[in-house]
């Protein structure tokens, strides 16, 4: 009965507009109200707080302002020249420079819209500005933009690292080698299709000059992620640091050797890292009384239970557990999904043989997909508000990425070297 009024709160208040956050809170404080729950609302207080307060959260708005002050600062066009340089001559190259550039740019802002949106403003009117199909330009983006957060560092990541206590330098490290399969596999899949489709490519041979140039103009930002990553990955800085060392690198580079920053660009950025975090921040405050309830109620174990019964082995259990994944994904967002399904599908997972690190990349990278997936894709919206142009065709033209995605998933599900190898060799 707590789980019958705890979910239907919540549905009903989701389903009649309220923001995820106040439902989540809402449905918490109806369980406690109506006394199934024998606690005193100071308690929903108390633990509304404590979900606020954790250091790693820090590191969230952190690597949003630096990300936001490399995009203001040029970093996306000096990218996309290098990237132009390397990949141009290929039939199809644009498809190859917008994944590159979302890599890269991925890598500093650790958010998939932030991606998304940075690098689809220029390269969807650049790519059709060559003859490049609409179409295609937005749904390449709308791909390659989730690498965002699966490249590190990683807000979702940073999220569920916090929710799972499982650890974030673990986790950064262990997202680097599906990543870039994952950058790999978009880049073939739009040579491909560039190929099959007899798409432009560029006329301009690059010299080695130019090539030189571009790189030396594009390297102290493209270096920002590689020293991050590094000194955390070392241990010589906690996450939360290295996210202050991308704030000053950021401010550096973009205010002295590009000089593209004013203040008037920094309180844009401000003003927009302070709307993304207050949201993070207000769903992380209200998870942590909604999954008590859910971990005191044995929701866990009453549903390992009943795969059990079922007789689903690990491979089974696995093969569930990114169906339920990838289908909440498609209708939810990444938040809320973790804040629900984390504390129920983390033990079951360990328990499936799965490794804490494998099984939070299976997280990322199932959200990610959903992100361009219909109907309640982020990403298709984003791209199609840029590109404008409808759902549909990008939807169309999403579905050879939706499926070499989805073959990276389960090699990251069924090989867990991908994930366990490198943490394991840096100390995690």
């Amino acid at each position: 009965m707590t789980l019958l009024v705890l979910f239907g709160v919540f549905a009903l208040t989701l389903y009649s507009g309220v923001p995820v956050a106040w439902s989540i809170a809402i449905s918490t404080l109806a369980v406690i109200t109506l006394g199934f729950v024998p606690l005193p609302p100071a308690w929903f207080a108390q633990q509304v707080f404590n979900g606020a307060n954790s250091i790693a959260l820090a590191a969230i708005p952190l690597f949003l302002v630096a990300g936001g002050i490399m995009n203001e600062g040029g970093l996306t066009r000096r990218i996309i020249k290098v990237a132009d340089d390397i990949f141009g001559r290929i039939r199809g190259g644009l498809g190859l420079v917008n994944v590159a550039t979302c890599m890269v740019y991925g890598g500093i802002t650790g958010s998939a819209t932030a991606d998304t949106g940075a690098v689809g403003a220029v390269m969807i009117p650049a790519m059709t500005e060559r003859g490049y199909p609409r179409d295609f330009s937005a749904a390449v983006t709308a791909a390659a933009g989730t690498l965002g957060i699966i490249i590190p560092p990683s807000v979702v990541m940073i999220m569920y690292g916090v929710i799972t206590n499982t650890s974030i330098g673990g986790l950064f490290a262990a997202g680097i080698i599906p990543g870039l399969m994952l950058t790999i596999t978009f880049m073939l899949t739009a040579y491909w299709i560039g190929v099959r489709e007899n798409f432009p490519k560029s006329d301009n041979r690059p010299t080695v000059a130019s090539f030189s140039r571009h790189l030396f103009r594009a390297l102290p930002a493209v270096l920002m992620p590689v020293g991050v990553l590094g000194s955390m990955l070392t241990g010589i800085v906690t996450p939360t640091e290295a996210a202050f060392v991308a704030v000053v690198w950021a401010l550096v580079v973009g205010g002295l050797v590009y000089r593209e920053i004013g203040w008037g660009k920094l309180w844009s950025v401000g003003d927009e890292t302070v709307k993304m975090t207050g949201a993070i921040m207000i769903i992380m405050a209200v998870s942590v009384p909604f999954s008590w309830i859910l971990t005191v109620e044995e929701v866990p174990q009453w549903t390992a239970g009943l795969l059990h019964d079922l007789g689903a082995g690990p491979v089974v259990t696995t093969l569930l557990i990114i169906l339920l994944l990838t289908f909440v994904g498609t209708w939810a967002d990444l938040g809320p999904t973790l804040i629900i399904l984390a504390p129920i599908v983390h033990p079951i997972g360990l328990e499936a043989g799965l490794q804490p690190y494998q099984l939070g990349l299976i997280f990322v990278i199932s959200g990610g997909i959903g992100l361009f997936t219909p109907p309640v894709g982020t990403n298709i919206f984003v791209v199609c508000n840029v590109a404008k142009i409808g759902v549909n065709p990008v939807t169309r033209r999403l579905i050879p990425f939706f499926i070499t995605s989805n073959i990276c998933l389960l090699i990251v599900a069924f090989v867990p070297a991908t994930t366990e190898w490198l943490p394991k060799l840096l100390g995690f």
